[in-house]
């Protein structure tokens, strides 16, 4: 999988909104990538306008709860422009992109949040559903995530800071995709903390020699 596919993806990702098919994770996953991303804000917008025309007369599909005012709050009002979008998650959940605020401990207290390797932490996300899982990582500069598999789709959204693995560089808002059976390794840009929002399917599987023995163990 290149970046070139990644796009395309996100672009099934984003119909898939305007849909109302997705599962609340992703859902508050992509209107976070919205409000951080004006270009899809504009994409989301048009789909939205186009899928009304559309589905006059179709049956009504239902998202959650608010979803739809949160959005337009995001694209109409509160929209953040390119460079307060590039600026690093604060110690201050104000600071999460607004539709992610309400499902996340606060960033700050190191209680909330769990050591898993050299410079690596995760906070659990619950959305109240049972698709999947989502987490909250954060790899310190330089740092990585070790080398691992999907059983099962995963969607990152970039926080703060930035990764690249073996299929791009990603900076804040953007989307990376990993399909099922997908190897792959990020690791942190060097100048400066990354903190990434991650929906899982299925479980993580780590690879290489010492992954597999840590799944052994894990078992």
């Amino acid at each position: 999988m290149n970046k070139q596919n990644t796009l395309t993806l996100v672009e099934s990702l984003l119909i898939d909104y305007a849909s109302g098919s997705l599962p609340l994770a992703l859902e508050v996953l992509v209107e976070s990538h919205i409000s951080m991303n004006p270009s899809s804000a504009r994409s989301i917008r048009m789909l939205l306008q186009i899928g009304g025309a559309l589905m006059e007369n179709s049956d009504p599909i239902s998202m959650s709860e608010g979803s739809f005012e949160r959005l337009m709050d995001e694209i109409d009002g509160g929209q953040q422009d390119e460079e307060i979008a590039k600026s690093d998650v604060s110690n201050d959940n104000d600071k999460l992109p607004l539709p992610l605020r309400n499902f996340v401990s606060e960033a700050t207290f190191p209680k909330n949040w769990r050591r898993i390797g050299i410079g690596l932490s995760e906070q659990t996300v619950d959305f109240g559903d049972e698709f999947g899982n989502a987490k909250l990582y954060r790899i310190a500069p330089g740092c990585g995530v070790p080398s691992h598999s999907h059983d099962g789709n995963e969607v990152s959204l970039v926080l703060a800071g930035g990764f690249t693995d073996e299929y791009g560089s990603y900076g804040p808002g953007d989307i990376s995709i990993q399909e099922t059976g997908a190897v792959h390794k990020p690791v942190a840009d060097a100048d400066g903390e990354c903190i990434v929002l991650a929906v899982n399917e299925g479980p993580i599987v780590l690879t290489g020699p010492v992954g597999r023995l840590l799944n052994m163990l894990i078992k």
